[in-house]
C-alpha cells in the first residue's frame, strides 16, 4: 500500500474548496468535486459457546477454561463497540435429563449494540456433568441468522463456535460411522448409557457449517485444545476443529486451520484479530453517488485497489456498494479504528446555502 499524492492533492483541494465555499455566502453556487463516503458495515456475530463439564477443567496456568474464556472476551468484545452487534447461544441447556444433551432453540442472547449487557448475562460456569450438543448450539444461532437476514439480507454474519471439539450427544447417530468417544473405543458405544450418543456427531455439523457458509453465514472456530481428559481422543478432536473451521471458510493462517487456544491471553490473541477484521475491514457506501478512480482515503493514507485481493482494496459484491480491505489496508482499518473512508465520485456537489 503506497500513498497517492494525486489523491491526496485532490481530497486537499476538495477541503480548501469546501472551505471557501463556507465563507462564500448563501448565494455563491460555488459547485466542488463530490465525494462519496464508505463506513463499517456493522456485521452480526453470533458466538456459541460451549458450557459443557470438560469447559469446567483447569487449563495449564490453574483457572478452568470458562474463566479464562469469560475474561478474555471481556476484554476482546468491548472492542467491537459501535462496529459490530454480538449474540451469544450455548450449549448444553442443562445438567439433568434431556436438558444435559440439548440445547436452546433459540439463541440466549440476540445480536445487539449493547455489549456492555451481553457481557453482565454471561453465564457465570459451565453446566456440570452437561453434555457437548455443538449440533444444536450452532443450529440456535443458524436459525437467529436467518430469521434477521430476511429483513437485512445485505448485512455480513459470522458464527464464531467455541469448543474443545468433543462433539455428542446425536442419539440417532449411525453405529457404521460411529468414533467413540467413550471409554477406551468404539465397543462402549454400542452399549447402555452410552448408545449412541457418545458418538462424535461430525458430519452433522459440518454439514450444518457447510450450509450456513452457502447462506453467506462464514464460520470462525476457535478450539480450546488443552481439556480433554484422555490422550486417545486428542488427535480426535483436533481432527474435528480442523475440519469445521475448514467447512466455515474462514481458516485461520496459523499451522492449523482453527484459532488454539489455551491459556486466557491466546484466547484474547486468537479472537481479536479476526472479529476487528470482521468488523472494520468490510465497508459500504453511505450514499448513491458513482465513486470515481480507484483510490480510498481513511486514516491518514490513501489505499489502491488490488483485484488480486493481497494488499488494498477491491469490490465485496457486484451491486459495487461495498468493499473489502486486504492486506495492509486491513491492517491500517484496524490499528488506527478508521469508521470513514472517502473517495472522489463522479459529478459536481452543491455546497449547501
Amino acid at each position: 500500500m503506497g500513498r497517492s499524492q494525486s489523491a491526496e492533492r485532490r481530497a486537499f483541494v476538495i477541503a480548501s474548496l469546501v472551505m471557501l465555499g463556507s465563507g462564500c455566502g448563501s448565494k455563491t453556487g460555488l459547485a466542488v468535486p463530490c465525494v462519496t463516503r464508505f463506513e463499517p458495515d456493522a456485521p452480526e456475530i453470533m458466538f456459541v459457546v460451549d458450557r459443557s463439564a470438560s469447559m469446567g477443567e483447569s487449563n495449564a496456568e490453574g483457572e478452568t477454561y470458562w474463566t479464562a474464556l469469560d475474561r478474555a472476551l471481556r476484554t476482546v468484545i468491548p472492542q467491537l463497540q459501535g462496529v459490530a452487534r454480538v449474540g451469544m447461544a450455548f450449549f448444553p441447556r442443562g445438567q439433568f435429563g434431556r436438558d444435559a444433551c440439548s440445547a436452546d432453540p433459540v439463541a440466549a442472547q440476540p445480536p445487539t449494540e449493547d455489549l456492555a449487557r451481553l457481557m453482565r448475562e454471561f453465564p457465570p460456569g459451565p453446566v456440570m456433568n452437561g453434555g457437548t450438543p455443538t449440533y444444536e448450539g450452532l443450529l440456535a444461532a443458524a436459525t437467529m441468522h436467518r430469521a434477521r437476514q430476511v429483513a437485512d439480507p445485505l448485512r455480513a454474519r459470522f458464527v464464531v463456535l467455541v469448543t474443545d471439539g468433543a462433539a455428542g450427544c446425536n442419539f440417532e447417530h449411525s453405529l457404521d460411522r460411529c468414533v467413540c468417544l467413550s471409554g477406551t473405543g468404539d465397543d462402549s458405544c454400542r452399549r447402555p448409557p452410552t448408545y449412541p450418543g457418545s458418538c462424535l456427531d461430525d458430519e452433522r455439523i459440518t454439514n450444518l457449517i457447510r450450509l450456513l457458509r452457502s447462506e453467506n453465514v462464514s464460520t470462525t472456530v476457535l478450539g480450546l485444545t488443552g481439556a480433554s481428559p484422555e490422550p486417545r481422543l486428542v488427535p480426535i478432536y483436533e481432527r474435528f476443529l480442523a475440519d469445521m473451521a475448514l467447512a466455515g471458510g474462514l481458516p485461520s493462517r496459523g499451522p492449523v486451520p482453527y484459532l488454539r487456544a489455551e491459556r486466557r491471553v491466546e484466547i484474547e490473541q486468537s479472537l481479536a484479530r479476526p472479529l476487528l477484521e470482521a468488523a472494520l475491514c468490510r465497508v459500504v457506501q453511505r450514499d448513491d453517488r458513482q465513486m470515481q478512480g480507484e483510490t480510498l482515503i481513511g486514516g491518514g493514507s490513501s489505499v489502491a485497489r488490488d483485484t488480486s485481493r493481497r494488499d488494498g482494496w477491491d469490490w465485496a459484491d457486484e451491486s459495487r456498494r461495498t468493499i473489502q480491505l486486504y492486506g495492509a489496508a486491513c491492517d491500517l482499518a484496524i490499528e488506527r479504528r478508521v469508521l470513514v473512508w472517502t473517495a472522489t465520485a463522479t459529478g459536481l456537489c452543491q455546497l449547501p446555502p
